[in-house]
């Protein structure tokens, strides 16, 4: 283990990351899946779902956090009134209030993975996800490859 790496096993976690998050997945069903998810400003956990708001939630998070930085902002039929932030501005004053080890203590009832995205480019994002019970750790290039590598460990289930 190093100064910005915690040994869990057969991968390492960066916690030294911002954008550090832990998704717990409590429910498989039809194909679908739902849980919480934690990162180290929120007080309790964010629940969602199914897979589509799971992506939604993240990616407003990313967004609060501006980080990591998105090359691309996405355009909407809606415009912003005046003296409010657009829909993918910054949040201010997002301040940690958990350690990484605190949120990666969580566990899924089905699942847990270790999400960190290291670029969003290309409006999507690119990092490595950690399959946590099996100590399996997949880069992946985009939103589509991240669900189809939860649903392929899900499935394996």
């Amino acid at each position: 283990m190093d100064r910005e790496g915690k040994d869990m096993g057969q991968y390492r976690v960066n916690i030294a990351s911002p954008n550090l998050v832990n998704i717990c997945i409590d429910v498989i069903a039809e194909g679908e899946y739902s849980g919480r998810i934690y990162d180290k400003y929120e007080e309790g956990s964010v629940p969602f779902r199914d897979s589509g708001q799971m992506i939604s939630v993240l990616d407003r998070f990313f967004d609060a956090l501006d980080y990591p930085q998105a090359s691309t902002r996405y355009r909407s039929f809606q415009r912003p009134k005046k003296g409010e932030p657009s829909p993918s501005g910054k949040k201010e004053g997002l301040v940690q209030v958990h350690t990484a080890e605190e949120i990666l203590e969580h566990k899924g009832k089905e699942a847990t993975f270790i999400l960190n995205v290291q670029f969003r480019q290309n409006s999507t994002w690119q990092g490595k996800l950690i399959w946590v019970e099996a100590e399996d750790e997949e880069p992946f290039c985009s939103v589509l490859e991240l669900l189809k590598l939860l649903d392929s460990a899900l499935m394996r289930e």
